[in-house]
């Protein structure tokens, strides 16, 4: 016995065994068979330890090579696949593994290679760590099978299984969708010489992937005309739709996507983009490693080998998206590399032609990340890179042209670099803005001001600007201040007309200089106010805004609400600039900074003005006014009077000092004061030489400020203005035609040449030549009677000024006095001259020398009675003329009162009725002058109103203390005159005729604000207050107007107990519903406004038209009608009037300390009336709630209960505006306020709601669905905020939806209450969630279901009853209904509420849809019930499966519908639920078809074509349930499409043909069609009898016209001929002729049968019935018959 083998022979005589069989294969079939055998085991050979075992594998390997060359010889590819993934640790084996694979895989059928592509995917992460190379062969392998895969469609279930039918796990997915993006990256770099250099690599790609990607760098991995050479652009295109799959997650399509949307062929591009899309709306950028891969991507790696940046599409793409990551910002270094590497490359310079288009896409890109980093960015990271980003943006800029941009730039981007500079340099300004040389600023105002660009690139400079701004407005370093301020006046003053113009392009900086003045400098900064002061001044040229924001500027109270947080604004008190420094500043150093210029200090005001006015004429107006201003708010903020800073500010303190003697004292205070007088008299001599002027036409308020100033500042102050030595340069002015000048000229005059150092001479030239003028007055005309008027006023002006300095005693005018002179003159004008204007001037003089007791009566009776003369001014007055007036109130003071009704007052009594009978004047505010007058009457200097006219202190006046009181001219005396004027006036405010009425509260107002600090008045208050509030309720708005004011004043002057007296009585009158008509009626008192009730030829104003009436109509009740309307109209004035002025007041210092605080039951009825429609009683009311109420809110908070349940009564009351203001007041109630502050008065909220919208009036119904609007947006919005206020939206819910569905909401019989509840209800199924939703779905559904029918206009029904008359079909019309059901918001809501529906729900949910079903009335809801059914059986399987029977069975029964479009309705449906139906229920179902289709004698076609719709809706619908029971089905069919009614026919066809391939089908069926035609062949109804006979001759003709079965079996034949028999025996009936063509096919193809030996009885039975046949019909049938008869004759030998 030989030695036993050692394992290597052993091994040896294996392999030669194989190669022995291989060598020995005769065919290539063999060899085949020998290869799938035994390739596969002698390959696993190779690892061997022997390496002579191995050499002999290769050798056979190699002997193998040669004889497989022939493409029909297949390998088995999948052994050795299966092989190459189990031997990972083989290099060998997988080597020759691979290498068959490669030549196999191509000789495999579709189907072959499909079934490898799981086995190739599975594990290649792992293949990949065990070999890069083997690898990279395995997936150019995937590729080349990927091309046979067919995608399922995107988004179906086998798309979202894709993944695990495929077998990847997470690493091999992640593995190939990593792969797949490389290779989108790849891009084929041809070498010139291979060998040489570094090895190839493409942007974005690492040497590494490159050679991964080329199957290690093989030329011909990509040749698509080689053997295994792929298409690189389809390739690309494929993988881009498999990622687009479900074959891999978000996170590993993301790159991939992004890749593939930067491609540039568009078939790649658009599916990338597209996944891209869906990938971002899930995708986080803020992910630090996604961040980072970005980063990487756009550089690439620095190493030698490493991957390149990728290519600029890529790129811009990847910046768009890192412009979405708020992370991105984190990255400074990067960001700042991106734009040093992006803005200055020199490729991409704009004149670099190549670069084009997407160059410019590149860098709009950069800049949009670097816009949002700067935006989004904290301060910490931009302070890192900012200044090299902007130095690098500045480079851009600049090589672009700066600051004129060259020819062919991207203006587009150079806007984008300002906002960006802008941006950085706002969020890092220590380092880049706030530097010594403030270079940053200097360059964006210099590129404002010259860059030449464009409007848009204008307003991006102006955006950036707009950014340092802030930096700029927080504290900042003082060093830099100077040099800040130096810029912005540079900038602010560079565009006016004494600077040098430039002849490049230049753009006006004053608007944002002046803005940066505003917010950056303080308000005391003199040199800001200067900037402001150059933009308001510069003239109708000047920009709107740049204007606006100047005097912005100069008004402190909008500095500081521009300037000031809300919160900060009543704590930080504003400083004013020094008024010394601001006039040194302004006109001395002319704007110019203190170290600009040397100062000549001893340089007088006169010849300092001149100079200013030469540089800056514009501006001088605006100087003058703005410094007095502060001059003024200095002089009080001194006596501590002016620390609140009101809006309109300089008007008010025009008119403080007008008005308050106080403050007048002050400012002389302030003026006294030396330190001051060099400036005040600078603004003075200001003044003064822009009033004389020849050049200046109009001086605007420049004279009013210049007499107040020159009235109220002491006369050395005039010296040193030089005023007293020039005052001869106002005589122009005296004579201009400029009425306001001349008044001022006039008026200064008589200040200035009554002072004791005038020169006299100058004086007396100028008297003669005013007097020698006014000598010429009856000839004077034009121009000439202006100049008289302006010497008469002035004249007047002049002697009672220079009366009153010269002690004011009657000697001094003696009887050669030039006023004789001026009287007589006076005097003739009045009674002679017809012209106003010198009239007027005469008026104005009497006025000035009866003020100061010029003028006595004996005096005046030298040249006219003092009666005569006020007649003259009267006449005058009485046309409203108010210097007329108050000329006659002035005269009256020099008359003596009276003591008794004796002669010599007759002059006092005759002015005092003359001033009465002024109440004629219908100008309202007339009257205020007239009250002045009146007061002036009644006090003499003893009323405020003379306070400004006091222009000169006697010389005896103290000077200590400030404010001690005035020495005022001394007349004759009033005691009396007061008490009695009052008297007059309370008895005129009660009186009834309207004009007497107005005019005396407007007079006892005045007589209460000028002589109200006297002893006498408080005795009067008690019935001043009665007064004002009888006139509260009058209906002219002026009245109650001056009613309110008046009530404030009494509470003002008031003591305690009067105060809350007051208090009580208003609060009464105001909450009380009955009317306050104070007084009595007469035939004149208006109780109707004229045209508030028309009667044709005019309308009922009086009480006299109502009795009027009364009396015509017959009708006495009327009178009390109207007089109840009336009254009513009175307590809804009074409340307009309630709040006006001074009523708040009382209520806001009341509600602190007085009757209100103890008494808060006016807050409801308060809180209502804001609401009211009438608008003025709602802006009173509101002021009256602002003053009351210090917070709001609080306040509401805390009478909630009470507010709330007072409007609940009052939305229902019979008064409509109390109905319309309750329903505008609970809508603003519970805004805003939490669920639980009211959701106890949710429901009666709502019902009340509802009984008003259905309101008698417009407006209430109006308000009503405005407050249901809100109450639904109330509850909308807690629905969406979900989770937050779950409690909240379910409390609501359970209160609202019972409320919607009662006889309140949808069943209320008021229309809009229906429509407003159905839209109700759609926002809260659309708003809410299913956790809030749930508990109500059941009753929505039943409800909403039942509403598709209410809610269809009637005239849809009409229309379809009366179709004919419009040439429209039922069915037409049905068809409209149905699309409108589908498209209704009803539909979609109810869609929502079964979308939200869980299994809990669901089974309460059925029974609802059950009642539905059965209640439902219209075509909508029945079409809307079968709808319900399909929803659920399709897109709610799980959940309604359980059901389906029940709904089915239940369709049986409402299919009989008698409309025929609810039936085929209730069919579909029937399709659908016979998807989740049981087989039971569906055999149950298919019984009830036929038991329709065969049983029903009422209706028989109907049923018959509702038992068709059904099985068409199951065999479209439940095609895999109908497959199922085909066998019984289909026989059915059969006959059934052989009706004789053509829609019944037709739907069975289509369903048969639907369900068979061809006419062999008939064969598999022919014993089950037979049997049931033969059943029915008997069948009492003559129409299904007729189907089963042609079914049967149909059955003959199918089977014989298939192919291959022309004649019929004898076996086939035996059991149709008795069938056949029975369907031809009876009379003939239309039709029958197809039967008899079966027979005759019969006969001919079934020989076979009746030739047969013993079947002679059946060829008789035929000949038979063939002969019959042949009779019928009038022997037609002979034809037809002829043939076979012929041949069954032949056979029977007849």
């Amino acid at each position: 016995m030989a030695s036993e083998q050692t394992p290597e022979a052993k091994e040896l005589a294996l392999v030669g065994k194989v190669e022995m069989r291989i060598a020995l294969a005769s065919s290539e079939k063999k060899l085949e068979d020998l290869l799938k055998l035994y390739l596969t085991p002698l390959l696993l050979k190779l690892g061997s330890d022997s390496v002579a075992v191995r050499n002999k594998v290769i050798s056979i390997c190699q002997h193998i090579n040669t004889r497989i060359k022939s493409q029909d010889i297949q390998l088995p590819v999948n052994a050795l696949l299966k092989q190459y993934k189990a031997n990972a640790d083989i290099a060998l084996i997988r080597h020759f593994d691979i290498l068959y694979i490669q030549q196999g895989i191509s000789r495999l059928t579709t189907s072959e290679r499909l079934d490898l592509l799981p086995i190739l995917l599975q594990g290649i992460a792992k293949d990949y760590e065990k070999s890069v190379q083997h690898a990279s062969q395995l997936f150019h392998l995937i590729q080349r099978l990927l091309v046979h895969f067919k995608l399922p469609l995107r988004g179906s279930k086998e798309d979202d299984e894709l993944r695990s039918t495929l077998g990847l796990s997470d690493e091999d997915a992640a593995f190939i969708s990593k792969w797949f993006g490389k290779l989108l990256l790849l891009n084929i770099i041809r070498q010139a010489n291979p060998d040489a250099g570094a090895p190839p690599r493409c942007p974005g790609l690492s040497a590494e992937d490159y050679k991964f990607l080329t199957l290690q760098g093989k030329p011909d991995a990509w040749d698509p005309s080689s053997d295994s050479g792929l298409n690189l652009t389809e390739s690309k295109a494929l993988v881009t739709r498999f990622l687009a799959s479900g074959m891999f997650n978000e996170d590993e399509k993301f790159l991939p996507a992004l890749f593939a949307s930067a491609d540039t062929n568009s078939r790649i591009s658009e599916v990338g983009e597209d996944t891209l899309k869906r990938v971002m709306l899930s995708k986080d950028l803020e992910e630090p490693e996604t961040v980072e891969s970005l980063f990487d991507l756009y550089f690439g790696s620095t190493s030698p080998d490493g991957s390149l940046p990728v290519k600029t599409p890529l790129r811009i793409r990847i910046l768009n998206l890192l412009s979405k990551s708020v992370k991105c910002t984190t990255y400074p270094r990067q960001i700042a590399k991106i734009v040093e590497e992006g803005l200055l490359s020199p490729e991409l310079v704009a004149t670099n032609k190549t670069a084009g288009r997407e160059a410019s896409k590149f860098r709009s890109a950069i800049f949009a990340l670097v816009n949002f980093v700067a935006r989004h960015g904290t301060s910490s990271d931009l302070s890192l890179v900012a200044q090299g980003l902007v130095g690098n943006l500045r480079a851009f800029i600049q090589d672009q042209g700066w600051p004129a941009p060259d020819r062919d730039q991207d203006m587009e981007l150079r806007g984008y670099g300002y906002e960006t500079i802008g941006l950085l340099a706002k969020a890092a300004p220590e380092k880049i803005l706030l530097e010594p040389s403030l270079d940053l600023l200097e360059f964006l105002f210099r590129s404002l001001r010259e860059d030449s660009a464009g409007k848009d690139v204008a307003v991006s400079i102006e955006e950036a600007l707009s950014s340092v701004l802030g930096a700029f407005s927080k504290p900042f370093d003082a060093s830099v201040m100077p040099r800040f301020r130096q810029t912005l006046l540079r900038y602010a003053s560079v565009d006016r007309a004494g600077t040098p113009a430039s002849d490049r392009f230049t753009r006006s900086t004053r608007y944002v200089a002046t803005r940066f003045a505003n917010r950056c400098l303080p308000y005391d900064d003199v040199l800001a106010r200067w900037i402001d002061i150059l933009a308001v001044s510069g003239g109708a040229a000047e920009r709107h805004e740049v204007v606006e924001e100047g005097r912005r500027g100069l008004d402190p109270y909008w500095f500081r609400m521009s300037n000031t947080p809300p919160g900060d604004r009543e704590q930080t008190a504003l400083v004013f600039p020094d008024f010394d420094k601001l006039v040194s500043f302004i006109i001395v150093q002319q704007g110019q900074d203190e170290d600009a210029m040397d100062l000549d200090e001893s340089e007088d005001a006169l010849l300092q003005v001149q100079h200013f006015y030469e540089q800056y004429p514009g501006a001088l107006p605006t100087v003058i006014s703005f410094c007095s201003s502060v001059a003024m708010q200095s002089a009080l903020a001194d006596k501590e009077m002016g620390a609140d800073v009101p809006e309109d500010w300089a008007r008010k303190l025009d008119a403080q000092m007008t008005t308050d003697m106080r403050a007048r004292q002050a400012f002389r205070a302030y003026a006294a004061s030396n330190s001051h007088a060099r400036s005040l008299a600078v603004i003075l001599r200001a003044s003064f030489d822009r009033l004389t002027r020849d050049d200046v036409g109009d001086i605007g308020d420049i004279g009013t400020t210049f007499v107040r100033l020159l009235s109220l500042l002491p006369q050395r102050h005039w010296v040193l203005a030089n005023l007293v030595r020039d005052f001869i340069a106002l005589q122009p002015s005296i004579l201009s035609n400029n009425p306001g000048r001349r008044l001022a000229a006039a008026h200064a005059y008589g200040l200035l040449a009554s002072h004791e150092n005038i020169d006299q001479s100058s004086l007396q030239k100028t008297q003669a030549v005013f007097f020698d003028k006014l000598s010429t007055w009856k000839s004077a005309v034009g121009a000439d009677i202006n100049q008289i008027s302006g010497i008469i006023i002035t004249l007047g002006y002049y002697f009672s000024r220079a009366y009153w300095r010269s002690g004011a005693s009657s000697a001094a005018i003696t009887d050669d006095h030039p006023i004789h002179q001026l009287l007589q003159s006076l005097v003739e004008i009045m009674k002679e001259s017809r012209d106003a204007t010198m009239k007027g001037a005469a008026f104005s003089c009497i006025d000035q020398l009866s003020l100061f007791y010029v003028i006595t009566p004996p005096l005046l009776s030298k040249y006219a009675k003092v009666e005569v003369i006020a007649q003259q001014i009267y006449d005058a007055a009485k046309t409203g003329t108010t210097s007329a007036i108050l000329a006659l109130g002035h005269l009256s003071m020099i008359t003596e009162e009276a003591e008794t009704e004796s002669e010599e007052a007759s002059e006092y009594k005759a002015i005092g009725d003359k001033l009465y009978e002024l109440h004629e004047v219908r100008q309202a505010e007339v009257h205020f002058s007239v009250g002045e007058a009146l007061s002036c009457f009644a006090s003499g200097w003893g009323s405020a109103a003379l306070t400004a006219e006091l222009d000169i202190l006697h010389p005896n006046q103290p000077q200590e203390p400030w404010d001690a009181p005035l020495q005022t001219p001394s007349g004759p005396k009033r005691e009396k005159t007061l008490g009695m004027v009052l008297d007059k006036t309370l008895k005129s405010c009660v009186q009834t005729k309207p004009a007497l009425k107005k005019a005396s509260v407007i007079w006892l107002l005045c007589l209460l604000q000028y002589c109200g600090h006297k002893p006498e008045m408080q005795g009067y208050l008690g019935q001043c207050q009665v007064a004002f509030k009888s006139c509260l309720s009058n209906r002219d708005e002026v009245v109650q107007e001056a009613a309110s004011r008046g009530l404030g004043l009494v509470y003002e002057k008031g003591d305690r107990q009067l105060k809350d007296d007051l208090v009580r009585d208003l609060v009464g009158s105001f909450s009380d519903d009955r009317s306050k008509m104070a007084g009595t009626v007469t035939d004149d008192t208006q109780l109707f406004e004229p045209g508030a009730l028309p009667t044709g030829d005019g309308s009922i104003t009086t009480y006299k038209d109502i009795l009027n009436l009364a009396a015509e109509v017959g009708d006495s009740s009327l009178v009390y009608r109207f007089m109840s309307m009336a009254s009513n109209n009175s307590i809804w004035s009074s409340r307009a009037a309630f709040g006006r002025f001074g009523l708040s007041n009382i209520f806001s210092d009341s509600s602190v300390d007085g009757y209100l605080a103890q008494n808060p039951k006016l807050y409801p009825k308060l809180y209502r009336y804001r609401f009211d429609p009438n608008t003025n009683v709602q802006r009173s009311m509101n002021d009256i709630w602002n003053a009351l109420v210090k917070d709001s809110s609080a306040t509401i908070d805390k009478h909630f209960d009470a507010i709330m349940d007072d409007l609940l009564v009052s939305i229902l009351t019979k008064e409509w505006r109390v109905r319309q203001a309750s329903c505008a007041a609970i809508a603003d109630l519970v805004q805003g306020r939490s669920i639980e502050k009211y959701e106890k008065y949710l429901s009666a909220v709502w019902d009340k709601t509802f009984k008003v919208l259905d309101d008698i009036k417009e407006t209430v119904r109006v308000a009503a669905a405005a407050l249901a609007r809100v109450l639904t947006g109330i509850l909308t919005r807690s629905l969406e905020a979900g989770d937050a206020s779950i409690k909240s939206a379910t409390a609501q819910l359970s209160r609202v939806i019972p409320f919607l569905f009662s006889a309140s909401g949808l069943e209320s019989s008021a229309e809009e209450v229906r429509l407003f509840s159905v839209r109700t209800v759609l926002q809260i199924v659309k708003k809410s969630t299913a956790k809030t939703l749930n508990p109500h779905v059941p009753e929505l559904v039943e409800k909403l279901l039942g509403l598709l029918s209410s809610l269809e206009p009637e005239a849809v029904n009409y229309i379809h009853l009366n179709a004919s008359k419009y040439n429209l079909t039922e069915q037409k019309i049905d068809d409209m209904r149905l699309q409108s059901v589908r498209q209704s918001p009803l539909t979609e809501s109810l869609e929502r509420c079964l979308d939200l529906a869980d299994a809990d729900t669901m089974t309460a949910l059925v029974p609802s849809i059950e009642g539905a079903m059965k209640n439902a009335v219209g075509l909508p809801s029945k079409v809307g019930c079968s709808r319900i059914l399909v929803t659920l059986a399709t897109r709610h399987r799980f959940l309604f499966s359980p059901y389906a029977d029940s709904f089915l069975k239940l369709v049986q029964k409402h299919i009989h519908d008698r409309n025929e479009t609810v039936s085929s309705s209730y069919a579909a449906a029937a399709g659908y639920l016979a998807r989740l139906a049981s087989d039971k229920q569906l055999i149950a179902t298919f019984a009830f078809v036929n038991k329709l289709y065969f049983e029903s004698e009422d209706n028989s076609d109907r049923n018959r074509l509702l038992a068709a719709d059904i099985m068409r809706a199951i065999s479209l619908h439940a095609t895999d349930r109908f497959t199922a029971f085909a066998a019984e089905l289909l026989p059915f069919i059969f006959l059934a499409k052989h009706d004789s009614e053509e829609q019944v026919r037709k739907s069975f066809t289509e369903t048969w043909d639907d369900h068979v391939a061809g006419p062999r089908t008939v064969s598999l069926y022919l014993k089950e069609i037979l049997t049931l035609s033969e059943s029915h062949l008997e069948s009492r109804q003559w129409a299904i009898k007729h189907t089963a006979a042609k079914t049967i001759a149909d059955c003959v003709l199918q089977i014989t016209n298939a192919v291959g079965s022309e004649n019929i079996e004898p076996v086939t034949a035996k059991t149709i001929w008795p069938v056949l028999d029975k369907a031809l025996s009876g009379k003939s009936w239309e039709g029958k002729e197809v039967v008899l063509e079966a027979f005759v096919r019969f006969v001919e193809r079934s020989e076979a049968y009746w030739k047969a030996d013993g079947e002679k009885d059946i060829a008789k039975q035929l000949e038979k019935v063939a002969t019959r046949e042949s009779k019928r019909q009038e022997g037609k049938n002979e034809k037809v018959v002829g043939g076979v008869l012929e041949k069954l004759r032949g056979h029977l030998g007849l």
